[in-house]
């Protein structure tokens, strides 16, 4: 019986989870293990009569003869070498092996057998091959994605923490630059004008927040001084490897100029048709006054009946000019602070109640119960709740109900004022905003216009709804605090 050490030696040899054998000095394969065998497609007997001295793998022999030839082992003196080689499996695939060779000498006696365990490097080199493939796959997408930004004839420019990392022919011409170099490593606060760093805080907020980055438009400086408009959007993507951001811009800059010039041009069309207005509803009242001054002075008497006329039409040159007057103070710069509109609208009320009453009309407030906040000037917009309200009593010559509804979403605050009167025809409709022009019999038409332009200096919109005989319904939309 074997000694319990021998023993054990032999239990790990057999069940080790790397192929092993003992060969000797000869090349004669004296043992291996099971994992050898199922390693090289190999039976153990197949490997003891010589199988592994026919395959590529016998070549050990000669690499052990070549090795011990070129020293003389010392009494207990361990040697290891290592030899790497191919094997082509019986299933027809091929395997990388790296062989280590290890033996020792026993006291006054040279090494008779080395011991050989097998490393399979077949998944390491696998993997290996899979990573070249995928990193040249990468490279390739890469050069492909910054050729296709070369091409493209929008700004494209990539920043990792804010600063270029990456910038297209396009964007050298936005920048007036001569070379990439001229931007590359450039911090994108330089580049944007201070006038919209807020806007670059508040995206890069949004991105630590909420993952998202969106559209933005920029004042920026170009590497000349001069100053150019550019909008565009944002995307995270990778570049080199790491995260990054790519931007892709368009110059605005002569399309805001085109536009200031409609809005110029719009507004000079708006002050012809204003002063024709102005000029034909003055006329008509001067020309009266005009006339009856010259029947005063031919007249032996005086005729209070005369007076009251040239009275009446003056006061009416007056109305035209106080609502001139009004219509300008929205273009004016105003003071806005956060404010709650359920207050407000609720003090028109109280105020047009008695007038109100005094015509059979009643005014039916449906109100939430909290406070619902915007952000403006309190009186200009006391001025358009007032304007609606005195529109909608005016259509209701034989009484009715006029119902002042306030409603509040997330993002927005609906004030709708809807009356009972003789409402419009869609040609009246479309004709609202038009100087001068009024379904009322006497009026300016100023009113709907000053109402208008305040809705819009505070960031919302009005809609008409109306019916002939079905009543009229004005829907204010403001942004929502």
């Amino acid at each position: 019986m074997l000694p319990y050490s021998v023993q054990r030696q032999d239990f790990a040899f057999e069940h080790a989870i790397i192929g092993m054998a003992i060969v000797s000095i000869d090349g004669e394969v004296l043992q291996v293990n099971s994992a050898l065998c199922e390693l090289l497609g190999c039976s153990k007997q197949e490997l003891m009569d010589g199988a592994l001295k026919a395959t590529n793998i016998g070549g050990i022999q000669e690499v052990i003869r070549h090795k011990t030839g070129d020293f003389q082992l010392k009494p207990s003196q361990v040697t290891a070498l290592q030899v790497g080689m191919k094997y082509e499996h019986p299933a027809g695939r091929n395997l990388d092996l790296k062989l280590h060779f290890s033996a020792s000498a026993e006291a006054q006696s040279p090494f008779r057998h080395c011991l050989v365990q097998f490393e399979n490097l077949t998944p390491v080199y696998e993997l290996q091959e899979q990573l070249t493939q995928k990193e040249m796959k990468l490279v390739e997408k890469e050069e492909g994605f910054q050729q296709l930004l070369e091409e493209l004839p929008l700004s494209a420019l990539i920043t990792k923490y804010g600063m270029i990392q990456y910038a297209n022919q396009a964007t050298l011409r936005l920048l007036h630059a001569s070379n990439v170099s001229d931007v590359l490593g450039i911090s994108t606060d330089v580049v944007v004008d201070p006038s919209s760093h807020h806007k670059l805080a508040r995206r890069r907020t949004r991105y630590a927040e909420y993952r998202e980055i969106g559209p933005v438009t920029y004042l920026i400086r170009c590497l000349d001084g001069q100053q150019k408009i550019v909008s565009g959007i944002t995307l995270v993507t990778t570049y080199r490897g790491e995260k990054a951001a790519l931007s892709i811009f368009k110059d605005i800059t002569e399309q805001k100029m085109e536009e200031d010039r409609i809005m110029q041009s719009e507004k000079l069309t708006t002050a012809g048709q204003l002063a024709a207005g102005i000029a034909h509803e003055i006329r008509n009242p001067l020309t009266s006054i005009n006339g009856f001054i010259k029947l005063l002075r031919s007249s032996e008497q005086s005729n209070k009946l005369y007076f009251d006329i040239i009275e009446s039409e003056l006061k009416r040159i007056e109305l035209i000019v106080n609502e001139l007057l009004v219509l300008s103070k929205p273009e004016t710069s105003h003071v806005s602070k956060p404010f709650d509109v359920l207050g407000i609208v609720e003090q028109i009320v109280t105020l047009m109640k008695v007038q109100a009453a005094l015509n059979n009309i009643e005014i039916i407030p449906r109100f939430p119960a909290e406070p619902v906040y915007v952000h403006g000037e309190a009186n200009q917009l006391k001025q358009v709740f007032i304007n609606l309200l005195k529109n909608a009593m005016e259509a209701m010559d034989q009484g009715g109900t006029i119902t002042l509804t306030i409603q509040q979403s997330d993002s927005d605050v609906h004030i709708i004022v809807q009356d009972d009167g003789i409402g419009m025809t869609p040609e009246q409709i479309r004709s609202l905003g038009q100087p001068f022009y009024t379904t009322k019999d006497s009026g300016t038409g100023l009113g709907y216009m000053i109402t208008k332009n305040i809705i819009h200096n505070h960031g919302g919109s009005i809609h008409v709804e109306s019916s002939p005989e079905q009543g009229t319904s004005f829907t204010i939309q403001l942004p929502a605090l």
